[in-house]
This record gives C-alpha cells, structure tokens and sequence, in this order.
C-alpha cells in the first residue's frame, strides 16, 4: 500500500480553480467526493462532468482543461498499469471518457487513504 501512496494526491480546489490545463503524462484517475468538475478539451470543447461520487479516467498524452465549477473534494491516481484493464476495453474511447459512480467499498478505502495522507502531513510537519 505504501509504495503506491506517491501515487496519489488530495485536493480541494474553490470554484473556478483549475486542476490543470495541460497534457496528462499519466493516466489520471479522477475521483470527487464533493463539488463538481467540468472536462474541456484544449480547444474549449465540453468533454465531460464529474459530479459528487463519480470518477473518470483521463488518457495519458492528452490535452484538458479541468476547472471545479463548485467548491471540490478530489483524489487524483496517477494510474499507470493500474488503468491497464479500462484502456484495453475495446469500448474505452480515449475522446469521449466515461464518468461512473464510485463503488462505495472504494469511496472508503480512498477516504481511509485521504485521512492516512493528511495525518502523515500533519505528522511531519
């Protein structure tokens, strides 16, 4: 569990802030507890909405425009091999993500995580 923790970030960004605007080096689990994400392609292209208890997977290698458009709670995968089984899916279409609900045996163990990461924070500093 540890090895994997430099994987993962907590955030919690205010409405209008943007997660970033730029390629993604990783495959990027997003997963939003609360508040709302919203998907733009670099050319300002409405790609998706990630509302409360959902998640998304972005490619590597691609370009978005990730803004909260309300005050959001989300952890971030920098998925690696761990995204392997949803981009072999011949279904998966790399310019049109899918948004699906977050299993809650994983919303706990990903809120068991958060609070792992901020008391370690705390911890060191």
């Amino acid at each position: 569990m540890k090895r994997y923790l430099n994987q993962l970030e907590c955030k919690i960004l205010r409405a209008g802030d943007s997660l970033f605007n730029t390629t993604t080096t990783d495959n990027l689990l997003i997963f939003v507890f609360s508040g709302k994400l919203i998907i733009y392609s670099q050319e300002g292209t409405h790609i998706a909405e990630v509302a409360k208890d959902h998640f998304m997977l972005l490619a590597q290698n691609t370009n978005h425009k990730v803004i909260a458009s309300a005050p959001t709670r989300l952890i971030l995968i920098h998925a690696g091999s761990l995204s392997d089984m949803i981009i072999n899916d011949p279904e998966w279409n790399v310019e049109k993500p899918v948004v699906l609900p977050i299993p809650p045996a994983l919303a706990h163990t990903l809120n068991q995580i958060e609070y792992y990461m901020k008391d370690k924070y705390f911890t060191l500093n």
